[in-house]
Protein backbone atom coordinates (compact mmCIF):
# COMPACT_ATOMS: atom_id res chain seq x y z
CA UNK A 1 0.00 0.00 0.00
CA UNK A 2 1.42 3.51 -0.78
CA UNK A 3 2.08 5.74 2.02
CA UNK A 4 -0.27 9.05 2.86
CA UNK A 5 0.97 12.47 2.74
CA UNK A 6 -0.90 14.16 5.19
CA UNK A 7 -0.52 18.04 5.19
CA UNK A 8 -3.14 20.77 5.24
CA UNK A 9 -3.17 20.52 1.48
CA UNK A 10 -5.16 17.95 -0.69
CA UNK A 11 -4.61 14.33 0.45
CA UNK A 12 -2.08 12.65 -1.63
CA UNK A 13 -1.02 9.02 -2.64
CA UNK A 14 3.17 9.16 -3.13
CA UNK A 15 3.89 6.18 -5.87
CA UNK A 16 7.00 4.48 -4.86
CA UNK A 17 9.86 4.67 -6.96
CA UNK A 18 9.91 2.16 -9.32
CA UNK A 19 13.48 -0.39 -9.85
CA UNK A 20 15.53 0.32 -12.36
CA UNK A 21 18.62 -0.27 -13.16
CA UNK A 22 20.36 3.34 -13.62
CA UNK A 23 19.11 4.00 -9.67
CA UNK A 24 21.02 0.60 -8.79
CA UNK A 25 24.09 1.87 -10.56
CA UNK A 26 23.63 5.61 -9.16
CA UNK A 27 23.10 4.45 -6.00
CA UNK A 28 25.70 1.54 -5.75
CA UNK A 29 28.39 3.36 -8.13
CA UNK A 30 30.91 4.33 -5.52
CA UNK A 31 30.84 1.13 -4.03
CA UNK A 32 31.03 -0.75 -7.09
CA UNK A 33 34.24 1.38 -8.34
CA UNK A 34 35.60 1.08 -4.79
CA UNK A 35 35.78 -2.85 -4.66
CA UNK A 36 36.69 -2.67 -8.41
CA UNK A 37 39.81 -0.57 -7.85
CA UNK A 38 40.68 -2.54 -4.52
CA UNK A 39 40.57 -5.89 -6.79
CA UNK A 40 42.59 -4.22 -9.36
CA UNK A 41 44.89 -2.96 -7.16
CA UNK A 42 46.09 -6.03 -5.88
CA UNK A 43 46.22 -7.92 -9.19
CA UNK A 44 48.72 -5.14 -10.26
CA UNK A 45 50.70 -5.21 -6.78
CA UNK A 46 51.06 -9.13 -7.59
CA UNK A 47 52.04 -8.43 -10.88
CA UNK A 48 54.68 -5.68 -9.91
CA UNK A 49 53.09 -2.68 -11.70
CA UNK A 50 53.02 0.28 -8.95
CA UNK A 51 54.09 2.89 -11.37
CA UNK A 52 52.07 1.56 -14.44
CA UNK A 53 48.68 1.46 -12.58
CA UNK A 54 49.43 5.10 -10.82
CA UNK A 55 50.26 6.44 -14.40
CA UNK A 56 46.84 4.72 -15.66
CA UNK A 57 44.96 6.38 -12.92
CA UNK A 58 46.31 9.58 -13.74
CA UNK A 59 45.55 9.21 -17.34
CA UNK A 60 42.08 7.82 -17.24
CA UNK A 61 40.77 10.56 -14.66
CA UNK A 62 42.37 13.50 -16.57
CA UNK A 63 40.67 11.79 -19.81
CA UNK A 64 37.74 11.76 -18.04
CA UNK A 65 37.57 15.25 -16.67
CA UNK A 66 38.52 16.62 -20.15
CA UNK A 67 35.95 14.47 -21.96
CA UNK A 68 33.14 14.43 -19.47
CA UNK A 69 30.94 17.02 -21.53
CA UNK A 70 30.79 15.22 -24.16
CA UNK A 71 29.89 11.87 -23.09
CA UNK A 72 26.23 10.84 -23.43
CA UNK A 73 23.68 10.90 -20.14
CA UNK A 74 23.43 7.14 -20.72
CA UNK A 75 27.02 5.84 -20.36
CA UNK A 76 28.53 8.51 -17.99
CA UNK A 77 28.10 6.72 -15.12
CA UNK A 78 29.49 3.43 -16.11
CA UNK A 79 32.28 5.54 -17.09
CA UNK A 80 32.64 7.41 -13.95
CA UNK A 81 32.77 4.10 -12.11
CA UNK A 82 35.40 2.22 -14.43
CA UNK A 83 37.74 5.84 -13.92
CA UNK A 84 37.11 6.12 -10.45
CA UNK A 85 38.07 2.27 -9.81
CA UNK A 86 41.90 3.29 -12.04
CA UNK A 87 41.95 5.96 -9.65
CA UNK A 88 41.35 3.74 -6.65
CA UNK A 89 43.79 1.41 -8.02
CA UNK A 90 46.31 3.77 -8.84
CA UNK A 91 46.31 5.14 -5.17
CA UNK A 92 46.32 1.52 -3.36
CA UNK A 93 49.02 0.08 -4.93
CA UNK A 94 51.90 2.82 -4.29
CA UNK A 95 50.05 2.91 -0.26
CA UNK A 96 50.79 -0.95 -0.37
CA UNK A 97 54.11 -0.63 -1.22
CA UNK A 98 54.88 2.42 1.22
CA UNK A 99 52.86 0.64 3.80
CA UNK A 100 55.08 -2.38 3.73
CA UNK A 101 58.00 -0.10 3.39
CA UNK A 102 57.25 1.44 6.49
CA UNK A 103 56.87 -1.84 8.22
CA UNK A 104 59.90 -3.15 7.21
CA UNK A 105 61.61 -0.06 8.62
CA UNK A 106 59.54 -0.26 11.98
CA UNK A 107 60.64 -4.29 11.56
CA UNK A 108 64.12 -3.49 11.59
CA UNK A 109 64.30 -0.72 14.21
CA UNK A 110 61.94 -3.02 16.40
CA UNK A 111 64.93 -5.99 16.01
CA UNK A 112 67.83 -3.38 16.47
CA UNK A 113 66.38 -2.41 20.21
CA UNK A 114 65.17 -5.93 21.04
CA UNK A 115 68.81 -6.89 19.98
CA UNK A 116 70.38 -4.19 22.49
CA UNK A 117 68.26 -5.51 24.98
CA UNK A 118 69.19 -9.25 24.67
CA UNK A 119 72.86 -7.89 24.95
CA UNK A 120 71.95 -6.39 27.93
CA UNK A 121 70.54 -8.83 29.58
CA UNK A 122 73.71 -11.54 28.28
CA UNK A 123 75.89 -8.99 29.84
CA UNK A 124 73.88 -9.52 33.08
CA UNK A 125 74.37 -13.45 33.83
Amino acid sequence: MAPWNVSNDALTIEQKPRRSPSRWLRQNSLRIAVILGLVEAAVAWTRGLSLEMMFVGVLSVLAYLNLRRRIPNSIRRPVWVAVTAQAVAGLLVPAITVGIGIAVVVAGILLVILLLVMVGDMRRS
